[in-house]
């Protein structure tokens, strides 16, 4: 038996973005994981992967900065998405996700 989402919580940016990273290939990403005792937005534990959704605009300090060294000391890299740009073009926010899974996915170069 399927559950039933409401409406109202099928249009926000967390749930269509969810739908988007669930479609990408060789990706498994988690929605609200916890994390120590931080819940992260969305992480893929394969490619330590963790996308942070902002409030604000761009350039603005972090105010995760603990949870950032703690993420960072256990191998993850943070991308952060800023909610306004990722509402006004949420197909260029995959994309980018897309093109730092792929980064995290190659051979180190030397």
């Amino acid at each position: 038996m399927q559950r039933k989402v409401p409406l109202r919580s099928r249009n926000t940016l967390e749930y269509r973005l969810w739908v988007r990273l669930r479609a990408l290939e060789g990706a498994r990403f988690r929605r609200k994981s916890p994390f120590k005792t931080f819940t992260l937005d969305f992480v893929e534990h394969d490619a330590r992967l963790v996308i942070s959704l902002e409030d604000g605009e761009p350039g603005r300090r972090s105010v995760h900065i603990v949870r950032d060294r703690l993420l960072s000391e256990a191998g993850y890299v943070i991308l952060r998405l800023w909610r306004r740009e990722a509402e006004r073009d949420l197909h260029s926010a995959v994309h980018r996700i897309r093109l730092v899974l792929e980064d995290l996915a190659a051979p180190d170069s030397v």
